[in-house]
């Protein structure tokens, strides 16, 4: 007797299955992330580029931390934050002079074989970002400072970031800013995390989605935190008894300096130095930062 195969459901029942699991309150379908090349029609607007980027690396310190791998993509877009053409989109492996950690190699799946002679060609790079302003990592505060080692192109950039200047729990009810984690409850679905140009591509869907009751693009709301003007507020001469207040408050301790500091934007400034002079902080150090200065070891 001879044996039927099965066969693979096609596309519109698989959907059908979605629609029913979905529907049940029971289940949550997942769906594989595929990357985009556009994703909007060009309608005549003026548009800009923005290069988001992600980086891995032997370690965590900025300072001494080596990558291993580079990834970015550079998009087009217009003023109020919606995306169209992918113009570049690139993945670069480099070899490090010291060593790949088994931790690294866990998070990554990269290990010294595999980055053996390879070598980030900064020249192409430098090229292609030539003609971007605007520079987006999930978490710039580590990017930025170790790119910056590495190249001078990205000195000049604004940066913005998707981990501090999008409130993803207001906007999207998402307490959690672990962008697989935003990636499963705000677009759902699923992608090969810690890869460089597999972070960015999902990044730069994720903030395409709409979020908030506006249902703007969350890069719309990424946008608008980019462009208020920072300052970086040294509480000098903060007393030692209020310095739990100061950290709740999302002050970090300089240890070269040994004064507590955080970056504000300026419309909260005059908030902030109430604050302190309230409890005893009646001469902090107030310094203006530039639109290419945030994220930057220049705002430490």
């Amino acid at each position: 007797m001879s044996q039927t195969m099965p066969q693979a459901p096609n596309s519109s029942t698989l959907e059908q299955c979605i629609e029913r699991l979905n529907q049940s309150g029971d289940y949550q379908v997942l769906r594989k992330f595929y990357p985009k090349s556009e994703f909007n029609p060009h309608c005549g607007q003026v548009l800009h580029k923005v290069c988001i980027i992600d980086t891995e690396t032997t370690g965590l310190d900025t300072d001494v931390c080596e990558i291993i791998e580079l990834g970015y993509q550079i998009v087009e877009f217009d003023s109020e934050g919606n995306f169209y053409r992918v113009l570049e989109a690139r993945n670069y492996l480099n070899e490090p002079e010291g060593e790949i950690s088994a931790e690294v190699t866990k998070v990554t799946g990269l290990t010294l074989d595999d980055v053996k002679g390879q070598a980030i060609p900064w020249d192409q790079v430098e090229h292609e970002l030539a003609s971007v302003q605007l520079c987006v990592a999930h978490n710039a505060a580590f990017d930025r400072p170790v790119l910056e080692r590495y190249s001078d192109v990205f000195i000049d950039k604004i940066w913005g970031c998707s981990v501090a200047q999008v409130d993803w729990l207001n906007l999207a009810d998402v307490g959690s800013r672990s962008q697989e984690f935003l990636c499963w409850k705000i677009g759902e679905f699923y992608y090969g995390a810690h890869r460089a140009l597999d972070d960015v591509q999902a990044l730069t869907e994720l903030l395409s989605l709409p979020v908030s009751d506006e249902k703007r693009p969350a890069f719309h709301y990424l946008l608008k935190a980019v462009r208020v003007s920072k300052s970086l507020i040294k509480a000098t001469g903060a007393p030692f008894e209020i310095k739990d207040d100061l950290r709740a408050r999302g002050y970090r301790w300089n240890v070269g300096e040994r004064v507590w500091q955080k970056v504000l934007d300026d419309s909260k400034l005059q908030e902030e130095l109430s604050w302190l002079l309230e409890n005893n902080t009646p001469n902090p150090n107030v310094i203006k930062l530039k639109a290419t200065d945030s994220f930057s070891v220049r705002a430490r």
